[in-house]
């Protein structure tokens, strides 16, 4: 049922993985100049989630307005108590009305089920709203390291949630 704003969650459909990997390479690339690295990194998530796809320890959750995608979100297994949040993104033209609270609120419904204790991710000091969206919901910074790779300049960043 969507909310308020016509924001459906739903479970991905034939072609959102793809939309997935296109919309982080086009957005990442256009906004921060992360190119072909990135895209590869986020084409691998979406192989090693696909290749564990009757996992019950995964899941995979788009938002969509008038039936398009504009945001997603992937819960992965880290470790027997760890879920893994991947590839969370939502579309500027959204931004500001809830799609990222409902795509984590999602997941965590989710992980809670499975029986995950913690959740982690990995994000970069670049996502500014996404870290806002991550501290508000309780999740705290672990650690931090420079960027060595497709965005040199930058900082790794992981942060976990104990739910």
């Amino acid at each position: 049922m969507p909310n308020q704003d016509g924001i459906l969650i739903r479970s991905p459909l034939p072609g959102d993985y793809g939309w997935i990997i296109q919309v982080h390479g086009q957005y990442y690339a256009d906004k921060f100049g992360w190119y072909e690295e990135f895209e590869c990194i986020v084409a691998k998530i979406m192989v090693e989630y696909l290749l564990n796809f009757t996992s019950e320890k995964q899941a995979c959750f788009i938002a969509t307005l008038n039936c398009k995608p504009v945001g997603c979100v992937m819960l992965m297994e880290k470790t027997h108590n760890e879920g893994k949040v991947r590839v969370m993104f939502v579309s500027e033209s959204v931004r500001g009305k809830g799609v990222g609270a409902l795509l984590i609120a999602a997941l965590i419904k989710k992980a809670k089920e499975i029986g995950f204790s913690t959740l982690s991710l990995w994000t970069t000091n670049n996502q500014i709203v996404a870290r806002a969206l991550y501290k508000k919901i309780g999740f705290s910074m672990v650690s931090e390291n420079p960027n060595t790779t497709f965005a040199k300049g930058s900082f790794d960043e992981e942060w976990k949630l104990k739910i």
